[in-house]
C-alpha cells in the first residue's frame, strides 16, 4: 500500500513537471518567434545613403525603410534561415501589433509613435511606418 502511494505521488509530480516544461518551452519560443516561426526582431544593416523607400503594406499601413540596406535587412526563421522584410510583408508573416508588443520602448513624438528596438526604430505616423536606425544614436 505504501509503495502504491509513493508511485501515485511520484506520478503526479512527474506530470506536473512535464506540463510546466511544455509551457516553459512554449513561452521561450513565443518570446523570440511568432506563431508563424518568424523572429520578432529585424536584423539590419545601416546604409546612410539609402533614402526613404516604400517596401510594402501591412495592416493598413504603408511600410517604408530609410537609411537601411534593403537586401541586408531581414528576419530570421525558427529554422535559422533569413527571410527578407519584403517577403514577410507580402506573406503577412508579421504584424504591426506584434511590433508594438515586442518593442523595447515606445514613445510619443509629436504625431508619431516610435517603437524602439536594440538598433532600429519604427516610426508610426498616420498611415505610414518608417523602419530606420535609432534616431538617438
Amino acid at each position: 500500500m505504501k509503495k502504491k502511494k509513493i508511485t501515485i505521488i511520484l506520478s503526479v509530480i512527474l506530470i506536473i513537471v512535464s506540463i510546466a516544461l511544455c509551457f516553459g518551452i512554449d513561452w521561450l519560443f513565443s518570446e523570440q518567434y511568432n506563431k508563424k516561426g518568424i523572429s520578432h526582431f529585424l536584423i539590419i544593416t545601416v546604409d546612410k545613403d539609402q533614402s526613404k523607400e516604400y517596401i510594402g503594406d501591412l495592416d493598413g499601413y504603408k511600410i517604408y525603410m530609410e537609411n537601411l540596406d534593403l537586401e541586408e535587412t531581414y528576419f530570421r526563421t525558427i529554422n535559422a534561415e533569413n527571410i527578407s522584410i519584403k517577403e514577410t510583408l507580402e506573406k503577412k508573416l508579421v504584424s504591426i501589433d506584434e511590433w508594438k508588443k515586442y518593442a523595447w520602448n515606445i514613445k510619443k513624438e509629436n504625431d508619431a509613435e516610435i517603437l524602439e528596438f536594440e538598433n532600429y526604430e519604427i516610426a508610426i505616423i498616420n498611415d505610414e511606418c518608417i523602419i530606420r536606425p535609432l534616431s538617438r544614436q
